[in-house]
């Protein structure tokens, strides 16, 4: 055989191995797309959320406040759809500067799920939310059960209020799982 039907025969067999491996991943590692809806009640005896801690710069200052949230994670926009999940976490006011683009605030937060095919298992999220206006984007830092060693992202989007005290929101997760390999 000579030399060059030899390289050939070897980039062929490099390639397929490389194809083979890249396709053996994407099962592994197939993008998965979980939408829901979440609901925040903002005052009352059922709030879902409020601010725990003032910031300590007075009374309209808005950096080193705290806030909590418990929200609902349900399977429509009716109070009445299942619950799958809860959405709890902290919030803190991080920005110094003035104006809706610089009062940055970070999140951490799990998602909880606690019915369906994820029962059991939690999604780890953190992030900024600059403003509250469109969508907001964040990241998925890990997970536990079905989620370990997760990551990705997802989208928050205000629908709008379904009461004075109460509001709706679409959110969207993107879902990379571990690779079993590394377990």
């Amino acid at each position: 055989m000579s030399p060059i039907t030899s390289l050939l025969l070897v980039l062929v067999a490099v390639a397929a191995s490389s194809a083979a491996g890249v396709a053996g991943l994407g099962g592994a590692n197939k993008l998965n797309h979980i939408h829901l809806y979440m609901h925040e009640t903002f005052f009352g005896p059922n709030a879902t959320e409020g601010a725990m801690l003032p910031s300590p710069f007075g009374a309209n200052a808005t950096f080193g406040s705290v806030g909590v949230f418990d929200n609902e994670l349900r399977t429509g926009r009716s109070r009445d759809s299942p619950l799958v999940a809860r959405y709890q976490g902290i919030i803190v006011a991080t920005g110094v500067a003035e104006g809706p683009a610089m009062e940055g605030r970070m999140s951490v937060a799990s998602i909880l799920f606690v019915a369906g095919e994820y029962n059991g298992s939690a999604l780890s999220l953190e992030g900024p939310m600059i403003g509250f206006q469109g969508t907001a984007e964040r990241s998925i830092v890990g997970g536990s059960g079905k989620f370990r060693m997760a990551r990705g992202y997802y989208l928050l989007k205000l629908l709008g209020l379904t009461s004075p005290d109460s509001a709706v929101s679409e959110i969207d997760f993107y879902v990379l799982p571990c690779d079993p390999s590394y377990l």
